[in-house]
């Protein structure tokens, strides 16, 4: 009998033993390749009066300037009568026939919070005449 309470006394003893026992450590996440991610992209529609333009001609890009009167919530950095002048190459779309000192809209997408010069160096992805 001694020897099933002795039995029973240290099966109680590794029990909680056991259970309190610390766990292995949770693996650590491998440092990200890319500490940054890249700033979300945005589409700038800009408004104004074309003051220059110059067709693509196959994989050679062509341009177009606009003296600014408006823009989108994007733009807002951009000064009002400032011009700016956007490359446009074969894949821009051209609704309309450009002319010079007719309004238009210039359809450019590119990191957000840009400034003029940040946002000219984009090629334009469309090209709008709305006339007079």
């Amino acid at each position: 009998m001694r020897k099933v309470i002795l039995v029973l006394a240290l099966a109680a003893l590794i029990v909680p033993a056991a259970a309190l026992a610390t766990k292995p450590p949770h693996p650590t996440t491998p440092a990200s390749t890319n500490p940054t991610p890249p700033a979300p992209k945005v589409s700038y529609i800009l408004h104004g009066t074309f003051t220059a333009y110059a067709a693509a001609a196959g994989t050679t890009n062509g341009s177009v300037t606009i003296t600014l009167t408006a823009a989108n919530h994007q733009g807002k950095l951009l000064v009002k009568g400032t011009s700016l002048t956007f490359a446009v190459s074969s894949k821009t779309k051209i609704v309309g026939t450009v002319t010079i000192g007719h309004h238009g809209v210039v359809k450019v997408r590119g990191p957000k919070s840009l400034l003029a010069a940040g946002v000219a160096a984009i090629v334009a992805q469309q090209v709008i005449d709305q006339g007079k």
